[in-house]
């Protein structure tokens, strides 16, 4: 998708997360950039585009990001991922490391007054 069309910045991080399928294979990643919407990340292992899982990012042993996600590309660029409805406590941590890491966090706040969808 064209940078000018997303609805939510992202930001460049070199984090460690997880991402486990139903049945417990665990796939672990390096998150290249991250959005409130979902991330692009390299993995471990492959993992099957349309796949849905948990994604986990533990920032510290208190806060931890726990995601339902979809997998909505797989290839040799990485893995992008679209991130599903989440828990409050997960959004508040998401919200923090985005703004964090990026160089205007009011602009990331901002973004949340507008719908991510149509």
């Amino acid at each position: 998708m064209d940078a000018n069309r997303r609805r939510r910045s992202r930001v460049d991080t070199h984090i460690a997360a997880s991402f486990t399928v139903p049945g417990g294979e665990e796939v672990r990643l390096l998150v290249c950039n991250i959005s409130l919407k979902g991330l692009l990340a390299v993995p471990e292992a492959l993992v099957k585009t349309g796949a849905t899982g948990l994604l986990r990012i533990a920032l510290s042993p208190q806060a931890v990001i726990e995601i339902e996600s979809r997998i909505i590309r797989s290839d040799a660029t990485g893995v992008a991922i679209d991130f599903l409805p989440m828990e409050p406590e997960s959004f508040l941590h998401l919200r923090n490391l985005v703004r964090y890491n990026a160089p205007d966090a009011d602009q990331i706040d901002a973004e949340l007054k507008h719908p991510a969808f149509d």
